[in-house]
């Protein structure tokens, strides 16, 4: 007679921004295949992580400019302060990968400069041609997908985050926790925007296909550069993502989620079983002892 209650953000939910910083370059020298030996493995995370600078670029300034247009007074007072606290997480995480990116860049992939480029151009467009409301769209969404990959890594295919050498799996691990904890930030304020089913659902499909061809090019280049683009090295690349326990098919019915009218974040509760284990793995430094640049 009645239907389950709609999931919401929990109340007692809390957003750390912690402060890490780690050593990629001495790390890839050291071992240039860092995931287990595996080109293909390697590569895909050095060319996933490589669009996070500019992509968490664009969600911080996606929720400020629609925080702003609707006006701090109008959003209760719990989304303000989660706002906030969601855009020093993003800072931080720019500035980690923008470290990896550099340190790739260092060892000779030079041409990861041209696609941030392309990337930092794309964004300034955005953000010229297209209200808040859409790219708000397009970043809950991506929030959505991002907390699916954590959920991925620690539940259905924990092998890539356990086979990752360190400090890439640190850096995995406290991104992947920081996703989790602060995933509904941006739907809750697109929510709150009156933002329409139609209009998250566009900016899903969007960012899903987005996301699939500026991967492949960035994985394609770096394997290319290491003259391994072999039928054989396709093939893997296919199986890693499409493949039997591939990643995307793996992933596909948490992002399937996403299309329900009814649909919100935390019907999944990741943080608060094998997130924890997690976080006791890792050092690292409460931001409130650090100085991050607030919202």
């Amino acid at each position: 007679m009645f239907g389950k209650p709609r999931a919401r953000t929990p109340s007692a939910l809390k957003l750390i921004p912690r402060v890490v910083h780690f050593d990629y370059e001495t790390a890839m020298r050291q071992n240039k295949y860092w995931h287990g030996d595996d080109p293909v493995v390697t590569h895909f995370f050095n060319a996933l992580q490589a669009m996070f600078p500019e992509g968490e670029r664009f969600f911080m300034e996606s929720a400020r400019d629609v925080r702003d247009e609707l006006g701090k007074d109008n959003i209760p007072a719990e989304l303000n302060e989660q706002i906030k606290l969601f855009i020093r997480q993003e800072a931080m995480h720019g500035r980690e990968h923008d470290a990896w990116t550099t340190a790739l860049i260092s060892l000779g992939y030079i041409g990861m400069e041209g696609f941030d480029l392309k990337l930092k151009r794309d964004n300034k467009w955005s953000r010229k041609h297209l209200k808040p409301l859409w790219r708000l769209s397009m970043t809950a969404a991506s929030e959505h997908f991002t907390a699916s990959l954590a959920h991925l890594f620690i539940y259905k295919r924990p092998d890539l985050i356990e086979k990752a050498a360190s400090p890439f799996r640190e850096l995995l691990v406290y991104h992947a926790m920081e996703e989790v904890e602060h995933k509904a930030v941006c739907y809750d304020l697109y929510k709150e925007a009156k933002g329409g089913y139609f209009l998250r659902i566009f900016g899903m499909v969007f960012v899903t296909i987005d996301l699939l061809v500026r991967l492949r090019n960035r994985q394609e280049y770096l394997l290319k550069k290491d003259g391994l683009w072999t039928p054989a090295i396709q093939k893997k690349m296919r199986d890693l993502l499409w493949g039997r326990d591939g990643i995307m098919r793996v992933l596909s019915p948490y992002l399937l989620q996403y299309f329900r009218p009814d649909f919100h974040p935390w019907e999944t509760d990741e943080r608060r079983d094998l997130l924890e284990k997690f976080r006791a793995e890792l050092q690292v430094v409460d931001a409130q002892q650090a100085q991050v640049s607030a919202a």
